[in-house]
């Protein structure tokens, strides 16, 4: 919890003096800012490896679930009073867990992914009492970091999903404001294929996400 406030402040400083430095030559409509997360995610991951001899397949499933925190920026447009679009991206990669499991032959795999450039392009929906709705499409890379008993690696990927979410905006002096924001994230499913054992195919399924925010910005 104190590394999560320390990033907190650090973020604050540094947006606060970038929104300092950029008001003069800001387009009147434009938004900045910047916000840490915190996310849990789930996934349903299968690997399916087919014998070359005697087309026997072996299949592998296993849910999995972590949490993390990250900052993220974002930039936006209000195209009117109640319409704002916006590009919001991540600063940090999102790596998940190790996972390992010893195959019936005695060889032990152990597979992770990094998920990077998270990009998420919104449109949020002003509604009373300042509160607002998020829709989205966010694009991510997945990169796959695998350690195979048979020397072998999986190729990566990338997928798309959708994201909704509701938030509070407190409107501050000069412009600036903080956000708290909760939303949900729903992705495509991804197949990667073995890059040597090509007999070999991992699948992600049922990929979910639900975050906590705290946004910090200007708007000019």
């Amino acid at each position: 919890m104190n590394k999560f406030k320390t990033k907190i402040a650090v973020l604050a400083i540094s947006f606060l003096s970038f929104a300092g430095i950029q008001t003069a030559s800001a387009v009147e409509g434009l938004s900045i800012g910047a916000a840490m997360n915190y996310s849990g995610f789930m996934a349903r991951g299968k690997e399916t490896a087919t014998s070359s001899g005697n087309n026997i397949k072996t299949i592998t499933e296993e849910d999995g679930a972590f949490d993390a925190d990250y900052a993220s920026v974002f930039v936006e447009y209000a195209v009117s009073d109640v319409v704002s679009v916006g590009l919001e991206r991540h600063v940090d990669d999102i790596t998940t867990p190790t996972n390992t499991n010893v195959r019936p032959d005695g060889t032990s795999n152990s597979v992770k992914a990094t998920f990077k450039d998270h990009t998420t392009l919104y449109a949020n929906i002003n509604m009373p009492f300042n509160t607002y709705f998020k829709l989205g499409v966010s694009m991510v890379d997945i990169a796959t970091q695998e350690s195979l008993g048979t020397g072998g690696s999986y190729k990566d990927v990338d997928t798309t999903g959708i994201t909704v979410g509701l938030g509070y905006q407190f409107n501050a002096a000069n412009g600036m404001f903080i956000r708290t924001e909760l939303s949900a994230a729903e992705y495509d499913d991804v197949s990667a294929n073995g890059v040597v054992d090509t007999d070999k195919e991992v699948t992600v399924s049922d990929m979910y996400g639900a975050s906590a925010s705290l946004k910090i910005g200007k708007s000019f």
